[in-house]
Order: structure tokens, then C-alpha cells, then sequence
């Protein structure tokens, strides 16, 4: 018998399928082929303004809303029975009338697609809150909340909108699964204790194995979303300490980054695809995980941190919770000062470091397939 569940419909609300790759799209991502899945994408949480990232992203939901073919966007084949709906929606849920429509709009759209496929009742897997307004309206028979944040600390949230739209979710769900230690004590409901799945890695995807050459000075890097969560002064102070060495980030930048960009040796590149990572990312000598420590940074799990050990590259990351879980295998920055002590003592290999053994470590416990495995025991007990 498959660990992994079979013959179900899923109906997943999460972000945009494809556009690059999140937590839920890892986690689900082994049932695709045995089951079916109807992939909603609705709107963000985040009223839009008038600034260039809000208007690129206004202009990539219309082209999902309005394309011939609700995979044409999809950069490889995916499976027969997966379907992407894409609701025509409003991006302002904190007026009633328009989240009624929304609500309209997305039911009408799920329930077509559901009429299409074996008589089944769908278990359904949301990671954003809004998904409250959507649950019990396809007779569902199992209602999973897979939280991978603390949403109403984001910055420009209507955070009183997102917490009375997650306590309805809470409340209209089955289960929670939670992908941090601080989000499990949080996101309970009365009668169940909400069990952690922490983050997993696409080995295969970042295994980019040793450096083919050493160059004459180092390369760190950081990837992923740049914004207020990071520390724009320890980077500044690394950058400014270490002169000689490149320090580049890659990925979408939706912060005030004026201070880091006159700084010569750091190199903002902007968002990448993910399939692309690999190959830019295999002359980098250390990996920066450079977190503010704040009550934002204490809910999350960063889905990067495990992306960098698998290079077997050492990794360098502020103490945050979900940091110091991993101490034996990265090392953890206490101040910045001794952050640039280690940077010179790695440049000299003056560290006790094992790639071996970190490779191991992730190999052996913290796979995306290995993830899926306990989500899917934890279905399993309860449909």
C-alpha cells in the first residue's frame, strides 16, 4: 500500500500554480499523478496600490483570468487530471459586497470543474486565509488548513481583516497542520493539537554539488523574496567589512533597498525562475540567511533555509526559531560581528564544516516526498 493517498479529489487553495514554487505546491506535489486536483488561484490578502509591483501583478492575474487555457502558462506537461481555476475576483475583501461576489465568483467556478469528475467528496487543502469564505460549499468531506505563516503580522495587510478571515477559517475546518513550532501553539482548534510539518527541500533541484573551482574571493548569496524581514544592516555591515567579497541576492525586491544598492560588492539580480536556480547558484561559496529577529520572523520556517543546505554549501542564519533547530548543520549569527568573523575564517577554511554530513542530514529527513508522507498520514486518520 502507497504511503502516499490515491484515487482522491483534492480541491487546493494556495498562490498562483507555477509561478514559483511554494510550500504547498512542494507538499501536494507527489499526489498529482494518483489523484484529482483541482488548483483554485484566487486573489492576495493585500489590497493593491499604485506601485510598480502592485501593477505587474494586476497585469499577471489578468492574463490568468483572460488566457484561452488555464494551463498555458504552465512552464512543463502537467498530469491529466489537474485543473487550474482562475476566478474572476476583486482584490478588496474587506467590503462585504465585493468578498460576496468573490465568494459567487470562485464557487461557481470550483463547482463546474468538480461536476467534470468522479462522484466523489473532495478533501480540501487551503494555505490563505480568504479560502474561509469557499469551505463546506463542495461537500467536502475533510477541511485542512496547512498554515505556513502568521498573516496578520504582514506589513501592508488590513491585519483585522486577515485575523477575522483565519479565525473563521479555524473555525470551519477540520484539521491544522502547521510548518513551525511557534504557528502549531497559535493555530489550534478546540480538541486537536496542531502538529508541525516543517518545510522539506527538492533535493534533487539543489544538490548542485562542489565547486568546480575556488575563485580568488568569495561569493554569498541569499535567494528568495527581498523585503522587510531582512536585515538591511548586518548585509550593510558584511558588504562594507568585507570588500573583496560579492554578495548577491536574487529574487523579487518589494522593500526600500536604497542603502544596500550603493554598496559596490552587493548585486541584486531580481526574481529568477526557479527552474533556473541551480545553474546561478553554483559559484556561491556560503549561503545568507540574514533575518531580523521580530515577532514576524519567530512564526516562520523559511522555505529557502533548507533549499541552501542541500547545496552542501555552508550556510550562515540569524538565530531565529526555526534556525536553531538546524544548529548542527549551519552556523547560527548571533551578532554581526562574529557574522564577519566567520565569513574570513570560511574564506581560510579555519571552520569545522561537513558537507557530507549536512547533505546526509536533508537527505535522509527532510525531502518535500518525506513532508507528503505525514500530511498524507494525518488524512488518512481522519477521512
Amino acid at each position: 500500500m502507497s504511503d502516499f493517498i490515491q484515487d482522491e479529489i483534492f480541491i487546493v487553495f494556495g498562490e498562483d500554480y507555477d509561478r514559483h514554487p511554494h510550500a504547498l505546491e512542494h507538499v501536494m506535489r507527489p499526489l498529482f499523478e494518483k489523484n484529482e486536483i483541482i488548483w483554485v488561484e484566487t486573489i492576495g490578502l493585500r489590497s493593491p496600490k499604485l506601485s510598480f509591483y502592485d501593477v505587474k501583478r494586476i497585469i499577471e492575474k489578468l492574463k490568468t483570468w483572460f488566457r484561452p487555457s488555464n494551463t498555458s502558462k504552465i512552464s512543463k506537461p502537467l498530469p491529466e487530471k489537474f485543473y487550474i481555476v482562475s476566478p474572476f475576483m476583486i482584490p478588496f475583501n474587506q467590503f462585504a459586497l465585493i468578498r460576496k461576489f468573490n465568494q459567487y465568483s470562485v464557487e461557481k467556478a470550483v463547482s463546474k470543474e468538480l461536476e467534470l469528475l468522479s462522484k466523489k467528496a473532495p478533501i480540501l487543502i487551503t494555505s490563505v486565509p480568504n479560502a474561509c469564505d469557499y469551505i463546506g460549499h463542495f461537500n467536502e468531506k475533510f477541511k485542512l488548513y496547512y498554515c505556513v505563516d502568521e498573516f496578520s503580522l504582514w506589513p501592508g495587510l488590513d491585519l483585522k481583516l486577515v485575523k477575522k478571515l483565519e479565525d473563521e477559517l479555524l473555525a470551519r475546518v477540520d484539521r491544522v497542520v502547521a510548518t513551525s513550532d511557534a504557528l502549531a501553539v497559535s493555530k489550534t482548534k478546540k480538541n486537536f493539537e496542531t502538529p508541525v510539518i516543517g518545510h522539506g527541500v527538492d533535493f534533487n533541484h539543489f544538490s548542485i554539488g562542489p565547486k568546480a573551482e575556488r575563485h580568488a574571493h568569495l561569493n554569498i548569496c541569499s535567494f528568495g523574496l527581498i523585503d522587510e524581514r531582512l536585515d538591511q544592516e548586518l548585509i550593510h555591515y558584511l558588504a562594507a567589512t568585507h570588500p573583496q567579497a560579492t554578495f548577491h541576492f536574487i529574487g523579487p525586491v518589494v522593500c526600500d533597498i536604497e542603502k544596500l544598492k550603493m554598496m559596490s560588492n552587493i548585486v541584486f539580480y531580481g526574481r529568477k525562475n526557479y527552474i533556473d536556480l541551480p545553474e546561478l547558484i553554483k559559484p556561491m561559496d556560503i549561503f545568507l540567511l540574514p533575518y531580523i529577529k521580530s515577532e514576524l520572523t519567530r512564526n516562520i520556517n523559511p522555505l529557502k533555509l533548507k533549499e541552501y543546505l542541500a547545496t552542501g554549501r555552508p550556510v550562515l542564519a540569524t538565530g531565529i526559531a526555526e534556525v536553531i533547530k538546524l544548529r548542527d548543520y549551519l552556523f547560527v549569527i548571533e551578532s554581526k560581528e562574529q557574522a564577519k568573523d566567520l565569513i574570513a575564517k570560511i574564506e581560510l577554511n579555519q571552520v569545522e564544516f561537513s558537507s557530507a554530513k549536512v547533505i546526509d542530514y536533508i537527505q535522509e529527513n527532510e525531502t518535500w516526498a518525506s513532508k507528503t508522507r505525514l500530511l498524507c498520514q494525518l488524512i488518512k486518520e481522519n477521512i
